[in-house]
């Protein structure tokens, strides 16, 4: 428990939320490429800023920060990138200088962020409202969070965890599957590392991605129901 929050009251209930982020005195940053995937979050709490790398509104945006000057720097593979760019920017450090509430800089949110990151906003005296980088990665690992689904008894979709040599080994680590698969690599992005297996055609497509992998999540494929809608 920090110091920033060891004193304060159980929030209970929306109203207790909504009354505690309208009073909030404290900077809360949300840094990012943009400020789309917190949009309209400033109107709901107070001394709530957007600090973004793309100027998406021509200024006209009473509660976004972007640098102005272009810094040069290395190409950007990924928000990680972009968001450490933001937080070396002279530009991004005096803003945040100036925002400062009793000394301190506030609280920081990104929608990806790595260890560096961690490490810059340090130095700028900003604190990330996430849990580490380490643990954030770990969580991602979907092989992992099988694991853990296991550990904490939760029902999964039958499935087994292994290295993939071939398609003739896989079919032996997963005979118990029946013929119809579904395999994930640990990490992957919006279904990109999906693939769906039922044929050695069907494998040789996507070999390469899974054969590299120390280990893959191998399923049943199944007919599921969406009990959800997911806003992407």
């Amino acid at each position: 428990m920090t110091e920033q929050t060891k004193d304060v009251k159980p929030l209970k209930g929306l109203s207790d939320i909504r009354r505690f982020f309208h009073r909030n005195e404290v900077p809360i940053y949300f840094i990012s490429a943009t400020n789309f995937n917190l949009l309209g979050a400033d109107e709901w709490i107070k001394s709530f800023k957007f600090i973004s790398y793309i100027e998406c509104f021509d200024g006209q945006h009473p509660n976004m920060f972007s640098p102005k000057e272009e810094v040069a720097h290395d190409e950007f593979e990924s928000i990680e990138d972009i968001n450490n760019y933001l937080l070396e920017h002279k530009e991004v450090v005096d803003y945040l200088k100036r925002r400062k509430k009793d000394g301190k800089a506030g609280k920081a949110m990104f929608l990806m962020f790595d260890e560096k990151t961690e490490k810059l906003a340090k130095k700028n005296g900003l604190e990330v409202c996430f849990p580490s980088a380490k643990m954030r990665t770990f969580m991602d690992n979907k092989v992992n969070t099988n694991r853990i689904a296991e550990k904490a008894g939760v029902a999964c979709v039958p499935y087994v965890l292994s290295n993939v040599k071939n398609y003739k080994h896989m079919r032996e680590v997963s005979k118990k599957l029946g013929n119809d698969l579904v395999i994930q690599t640990p990490f992957g992005d919006s279904g990109h590392t999906t693939f769906f297996i039922s044929t050695e055609s069907d494998f040789k497509k996507h070999e390469a991605e899974i054969v590299k992998e120390k280990e893959v999540k191998i399923m049943k494929r199944i007919n599921c129901r969406g009990a959800a809608i997911k806003r992407a």
